[in-house]
């Protein structure tokens, strides 16, 4: 009984494994749209009619069609070229009495609505694929009755179904809930738009959806870098960030001196303030004592003692000029006195040195008061010089 047990397992397992073996092996891990539904935005539009409601509610995107007889097909306002690519989303069917309600994605749609894939689940546990080719659908998962596959890994009611394409332009594989169920080829698709799926009388939830390229796929409209570009531009930015800092600094301490000079002014304009409070009051005082039928006598004063304080004023200015003339005056005359000093101590100087010349000249020796010794050496040079002085013949 217990090998009757395991081998149902088994066969259950292999049941769930027959229609889906991995063909996409690509790495699609560079994430292009990540919608959480959390806020409104402009990919994903609100639409209230008779027939639709699709709002943002709480963190989800809430639909719920009542018309009969056809579904809807609501798409994102999101340009794409995506070839490679790997869609996940994860979705809720509402309870309704309806048994043709059924929530899906739409991969690859054309612009004009006449071509797609459709993957969708209803609330029996089953899937179906189908491809919209000019306007008419063609069933993919041929094996079930209409397309419908039952898989028990598909959730019910009130349940998420976490659902995840993956492809590599012409094969995909299907996972639900984690288990790769199903995997199909399709031929010549093209590149197109995303979408979200809604029967007949449907209600449901999707909780968000995200979509990933091959991790060497380059958006045209995004730039792309080397890592030695990354790391320049880290380190320029790095710079830049030490520059604004310091410009910051520089800033802030220019803004700190120009604080303290307006303190400073207004430290200076509350003291004139307070003097011109101090004098209106004086001025107060005056006015009070003077009859108001003297108004003109107080004005006529007023003007008399402003001219006198300008006089005043005038009077000190010139003051201090002559004061400052006579103190050039006095060193200048200091200056010439001591000129005429020099002038007559050098002239005393000449006249001394001229009489020395003089006597040197022209004036002898008085022998009267010398001493005996010195005239006897005199004599004797004399009487030598005598001796010595030629004899004249006569004839």
């Amino acid at each position: 009984m217990k090998q009757l047990s395991c081998l149902y397992t088994l066969l259950f397992f292999f049941s769930l494994q027959a229609l889906g073996q991995q063909t996409v092996h690509k790495k699609l891990n560079q994430l292009m749209l990540d919608e959480s539904f959390s806020e409104l935005n402009d990919i994903w539009p609100v639409l209230t009619n008779d027939d639709n409601f699709f709002v943002f509610d709480d963190g989800e995107y809430f639909m719920n069609r009542t018309k009969t007889g056809s579904p809807y097909a609501i798409m994102a306002n999101w340009e794409n070229d995506l070839n490679t690519f790997s869609i996940r989303t994860s979705l809720m069917l509402g309870p309704v009495e309806s048994m043709s309600q059924s929530l899906g994605l739409v991969l690859r749609a054309s612009s004009d609505g006449q071509s797609a894939l459709i993957c969708e689940i209803n609330k029996f546990h089953r899937f179906r694929i189908r491809q919209l080719i000019e306007g008419k659908y063609v069933i993919i998962s041929t094996e079930g009755k209409e397309g419908w596959i039952k898989n028990a890994i598909i959730k019910g009611i009130n349940e998420y179904n976490d659902i995840n394409i993956r492809t590599n332009g012409t094969d995909h594989d299907l996972y639900i809930n984690g288990l790769l169920i199903y995997s199909f080829r399709v031929e010549g698709l093209e590149t197109g738009s995303f979408g979200l799926f809604i029967g007949p009388e449907t209600k449901g939830r999707v909780d968000f959806i995200s979509i990933h390229a091959d991790e060497l796929y380059r958006d045209k409209s995004k730039i792309y870098l080397t890592d030695s570009e990354v790391r320049e531009l880290i380190s320029d930015n790095e710079k830049l960030r030490l520059e604004l800092e310091q410009s910051l600094d520089a800033r802030a301490l220019e803004l700190e001196n120009a604080i303290r000079i307006l303190e400073n002014q207004l430290k200076t304009m509350r003291l004139i303030n307070t003097q011109l409070d101090k004098e209106n009051t004086e001025y107060a005082v005056i006015k009070s004592a003077v009859d108001t039928n003297h108004v003109n006598l107080l004005m006529d004063l007023s003007h008399k003692v402003i001219n006198n304080t300008l006089e005043n004023r005038q009077l000190k200015i010139e003051n201090k000029l002559i004061s400052d003339s006579l103190n050039n005056v006095k060193i200048h005359f200091e200056n010439l006195e001591l000129e005429l000093f020099q002038k007559v101590i050098d002239k005393k100087m000449e006249e001394q040195h001229f009489i020395d010349s003089i006597l040197t000249k022209f004036c002898t020796v008085d022998t009267v008061f010398l001493p005996f010794d010195t005239l006897a050496i005199d004599s004797l040079r004399i009487d030598s010089i005598i001796t010595t002085s030629p004899i004249l013949e006569k004839e």
